[in-house]
């Protein structure tokens, strides 16, 4: 707005002179000094960066993931320092760098969005568009806008120093900014993700217990797959970040159980000491004259390399139940994780 306001001025100044009457000496006005042109606005500067909508479950609506990277995009643009580009919504995932690097942006910020309990985890994944690594991937819990926002600040600074620029001037704002709604759209933001964190709850205080102490080796979680409904794979997944939560650093992933191996090296990036863990969950109705559902969960482990480390498989009516006894299983074979 401040630019816009300096244009305006600048043209209207222009135009003042451009309507005032000759001077009486015939002699031809002085060219303007090239300082003058340089107090023009200047052209922004910084990392390009193109910024994707996030994913969700099958069963979280869609507008959510939209919602968190128009905060990423407006809290970025907000605090400065780096370009934003405008990012079109029908781009598919395995042309995300592809259409990056057409527009010229040196990064590129993805995600996935799950939920967890009472609040929700967000994935983030910074990729160098040049090379295609991925620089940097966290998971975050959060419960409100600000801590949405406050990971944006983080993806800002993680690639100003990927890139190599210091701006020591630009600091990040005592608060979080809270972007009021998306660029062009009705729909507000802080509608749109003040619903989604309806009716979770900041997490209880921890009881003054003996903390866990758990190995320096850490899981990152993957999306459980398999043929029992959306719910249920969501549910499984949910069981299987808090089971290994409970022995390990645990971390989630967006990447899909089915594919652990092949994506292995991406998910873990420069973290190689990590385990993946994974899993299928599929049901089947037996019973005879009184049938009834029977959940089947295998859990996986893989090295960062992609090679399995572990199995096993747990058969119950109970699908949270198959999860959780093979994660102790696990813990109980391999309490460092490894």
């Amino acid at each position: 707005m401040r630019r816009l306001v300096g244009v305006l001025l600048l043209c209207s100044g222009l135009a003042l002179i451009a309507a005032a009457p000759p001077a009486a000496k015939p002699s031809p006005a002085p060219k303007p000094s090239p300082s003058a042109a340089a107090s023009a606005t200047p052209v922004p500067t910084g990392p390009k960066i193109v910024i994707y909508d996030f994913q969700s479950p099958s069963d979280l609506d869609p507008k959510y993931g939209g919602a968190v990277a128009q905060v990423y995009a407006q809290v970025m643009q907000h605090v400065g320092g780096v370009q934003i580009l405008p990012t079109p919504k029908d781009i598919k995932r395995e042309d995300y760098s592809k259409y990056a690097h057409s527009r010229g942006a040196d990064y590129y910020i993805s995600g996935y969005l799950q939920p967890i309990g009472d609040s929700i985890a967000i994935v983030s994944q910074i990729y160098d568009v040049n090379d295609g690594i991925s620089v940097y991937s966290q998971t975050a819990q959060v419960t409100s806008m600000q801590d949405v926002g406050s990971q944006a600040l983080t993806a800002r600074q993680i690639i100003l120093q990927a890139a190599g620029v210091d701006r020591p001037q630009i600091a990040a704002p005592q608060s979080t900014p809270t972007p009021s709604a998306t660029s062009g759209a009705s729909l507000s933001i802080t509608n749109v993700l003040g619903s989604l964190f309806k009716g979770k709850s900041k997490p209880a205080p921890a009881k003054t217990a003996e903390p866990v102490k758990k190995p320096a080796r850490g899981v990152l979680i993957a999306r459980v797959y398999g043929n029992a409904a959306g719910g249920d794979l969501t549910t499984a997944t949910d069981e299987l970040y808090r089971g290994m939560n409970d022995h390990y650093r645990t971390q989630m992933t967006n990447v899909n159980s089915i594919a652990i191996a092949k994506d292995a090296n991406t998910a873990c990036g420069m973290h190689r000491d990590n385990t993946i863990a994974g899993g299928r969950l599929d049901v089947a109705r037996e019973g005879g004259f009184r049938p009834h559902d029977v959940y089947t969960f295998t859990l996986d482990i893989y090295t960062c390399f992609g090679a399995k480390l572990y199995t096993d498989k747990q058969t119950d009516p109970d699908r949270a139940k198959v999860v959780r006894e093979a994660v102790a299983a696990y813990a109980k074979a391999h309490p460092g994780n490894n």
